[in-house]
């Protein structure tokens, strides 16, 4: 008895030994099936990751529409936090600084050549601009001023160094009434405010700022005014005194 249960023991061990190797032949060629068709759809680093997780044609991602970016659209513009203005070092040049009289300064380098030098070592400072930049803002206030006062100081002393007469006067206080012929230069003669007559003629010192007559004809008199500014520049200025019939009345 215990000998026909050994055997249909064994027998039934058979069995199942055949049906598992069946079924583990089945399950390699299935498998098989499934790795050509993913070799022939994916590539080596993809396929093998998918076997027997999940099917290679459902996508991984969800499509979602994207709205495509417009070419002309405007970028949004931020306003910017307004900044700061920096401090400006910029040179300020100094302002009514009197201009002095060409034929003034040079009598001032002969008669007051101290002062002279002071007009010199200021020009000097005020053409360096750099050296300005460097001064405090007390500092550039009180050069301008002493150099301001300098200058007033040389211009107010023209009255003692030339003799003036009318015809150091402004422009507008004299007439130029005609010419006459004088040793063969022409002459201009110009009547003033006080009804008198002047002669005028190339060289003679006229004007407020002593300018100089250049030219004299039957239409007009030329006269040039030159200047040494407060960067000891010269500049020069011509005025013309035209011929007018109708003198002056007292």
């Amino acid at each position: 008895m215990k000998r026909k249960l050994k055997i249909r023991s064994v027998m039934l061990l058979f069995t199942l030994s055949l049906f598992g190797l069946f079924s583990f032949q089945v399950s390699a060629q299935s498998s098989n099936l499934k790795l050509d068709s993913l070799k022939a759809n994916f590539a080596p680093g993809e396929r093998y990751f998918l076997l027997g997780k999940r099917d290679p044609f459902i996508p991984l991602v969800s499509p979602v529409k994207v709205s495509p970016v417009k070419k002309n659209s405007k970028r949004v513009s931020r306003k910017r936090s307004p900044l700061k203005k920096k401090r400006s070092n910029r040179f300020i040049a100094p302002t009514k600084m009197p201009l002095i009289p060409i034929k003034v300064f040079e009598k001032v380098k002969v008669k007051h050549p101290k002062m002279a030098d002071q007009l010199n070592d200021f020009a000097s400072i005020f053409n360096d601009e750099l050296a300005l930049r460097k001064l405090s803002k007390k500092e550039y206030k009180k050069k301008v001023s002493s150099y301001r006062s300098l200058l007033s100081e040389v211009l107010g002393m023209r009255e003692d160094m030339f003799k003036l007469t009318e015809l150091q006067t402004g422009f507008d206080k004299m007439k130029f009434v005609g010419t006459l012929r004088k040793e063969g230069i022409t002459v201009a003669l110009v009547q003033t405010e006080g009804q008198m007559g002047h002669t005028v003629k190339v060289g003679t010192l006229i004007g407020p700022n002593l300018g100089i007559v250049k030219t004299v004809d039957e239409k007009k008199i030329v006269i040039l005014e030159r200047y040494r500014n407060y960067l000891g520049e010269i500049l020069s200025r011509p005025r013309n005194i035209e011929f007018e019939k109708n003198p002056l009345h007292g």
